[in-house]
């Protein structure tokens, strides 16, 4: 007689996504964006992290944050994103947002911005934009110093283009932002 497969257990998908979802109502509420944080590792002491709006307000906020042999140890390599979005009328949206020296952070995308969410502990943004929705999903793999942020046009008609200009900047993970590479790189 053989014996029948005990049932798996599968977990429920929504028990895989926790939403945060954004209405224009909540635009006025910004600091919301800017004190939420997302964090992916990639099992090697590598992350990315940062706030849902993208802005990076703290030191180790970074798209990528290698972790490298000894001595060398976590170097930031991508703090930043800055993201354009052309629509099909040629109207220019700005993603994301910035934060300069004795300024007041800007967030392009607080209007357009419509839900952030974790699916499996990746984050995904959505935007609603010119009737568009586009979103953006952030993923290290595993045992890798590699990030992949991949854009999706979920929904939109017309052409539209997407411009991301990434931020470099290599420095120690600990030190302040204005501190140059050591002379042993």
């Amino acid at each position: 007689m053989r014996d029948t497969p005990k049932t798996m257990h599968t977990a429920n998908t929504s028990e895989l996504i926790r939403r945060m979802p954004w209405s224009e109502a909540r635009a006025a509420e910004p600091e919301v964006l800017l004190t939420r944080e997302w964090l992916v590792t990639n099992g090697l002491g590598g992350y990315a992290a940062g706030t849902i709006s993208g802005i990076p307000t703290r030191r180790y906020h970074g798209f990528l944050v290698a972790a490298l042999p000894a001595p060398f140890g976590r170097m930031m390599l991508l703090p930043q994103l800055s993201e354009q979005l052309r629509l099909p009328d040629g109207t220019i949206v700005r993603l994301g947002g910035e934060e300069r020296v004795g300024g007041a952070p800007q967030l392009y995308e607080a209007s357009y911005f419509s839900e952030f969410r974790l699916e499996c502990g990746l984050p995904i943004w959505r935007y609603k934009v010119g009737g568009a929705v586009l979103e953006k999903q952030v993923m290290l793999p595993h045992a890798q110093n590699t990030v992949h942020i991949t854009y999706r046009l979920v929904s939109g008609e017309g052409t539209m283009r997407l411009k991301v200009m990434p931020w470099l900047h290599f420095r120690v993970h600990e030190a302040p932002v204005s501190t140059p590479l050591p002379a042993r790189f």
